[in-house]
């Protein structure tokens, strides 16, 4: 980020001739690459960071001009999820290349497991007889359970190891740090992203959690239960998904047609 964004907007300017306008410099310079609001806070963080620890070190006695720099407005939501023929398209062309990223696309798809979660999942984490996953140390910091299915089972089934190894590994048998480029080629094979601009609507590994999610609200599952297998801080987080649900709402009222007519049995007076 330093070298890419900071550097060369700032990066030969002593600490105390930063000024808001230079900032200012930083954000215009990263929106006219394209980069998403998100991306260039984020950037604009970590000069604040910088700033308030050359401060708590004593090393700068100058103000952070990052404190009167506003924030842009975010909406990195992804909504972008596969079709059934989608996902089966792309499992088969994985399963064609990368056996071990065929694996692990089917666990998030089927879990809705983040792909870091997935390369910290240790065998100790496994429950193949009741038929769960327990997902530790995730990204809110909330522990939380996943379920077996019989796609992830199929997996699993297959692999052993010490309670303490990981499930899947690099060539050197150490724990994974990123998606294999075999998950951005297949999907580039299959023309995922063909003629799709914007960034959130494009197919990435984080598309098959929100698959998962997508499927799940479209089979009806309440958005509850869907928040708590996503493993969300809160429901609203969730509730991007709403649109996909079936009509509930108008089901719950009709089921209240009727309640005045003769044949239904009348409650009694003072009765709860």
């Amino acid at each position: 980020m330093y070298n890419k964004w900071i550097k060369p907007v700032i990066g030969n300017k002593p600490m105390k001739n930063i000024t808001n306008f230079d900032l200012e410099r930083i954000r215009k310079f990263m929106k006219d690459s394209g980069r998403a609001p998100r991306t260039i806070n984020y950037v604009l963080f970590l000069v604040k960071h910088a700033f308030n620890k050359a401060i708590e070190w004593e090393l700068y006695t100058g103000r952070n001009p990052c404190m009167r720099v506003k924030k842009l407005k975010e909406n990195n939501k992804r909504l972008r999820f596969l079709l059934p023929f989608e996902a089966k398209e792309l499992l088969a062309e994985l399963k064609r290349r990368s056996t071990q990223t065929y694996e692990i696309t089917v666990m998030s798809l089927f879990t809705g497991m983040r792909a870091g979660e997935i390369f910290n999942l240790k065998f100790g984490d496994i429950d193949l007889e009741n038929g769960i996953i327990h997902i530790k140390n995730p990204k809110n910091g909330e522990d939380r359970t996943a379920y077996i299915t019989k796609e992830v089972r199929e997996i699993l089934e297959n692999k052993k190891g010490k309670a303490n190894e990981y499930v899947f590994r690099d060539r050197n048998g150490k724990r994974i740090k990123q998606v294999s480029k075999a998950f951005e080629r297949a999907v580039k094979r299959l023309g995922l992203n063909d003629g799709v601009e914007d960034h959130k609507d494009k197919v990435v590994f984080h598309t098959l959690r929100h698959t998962f999610a997508s499927w799940l609200v479209m089979k009806g599952v309440p958005l509850y239960t869907v928040s708590k297998l996503m493993g969300h801080k809160s429901i609203e987080m969730t509730e991007r998904y709403s649109h996909l649900s079936p009509d509930t709402k108008r089901y719950a009222v009709e089921s209240i047609t009727g309640m005045l007519d003769d044949k239904v049995v009348q409650f009694k007076k003072g009765s709860e």
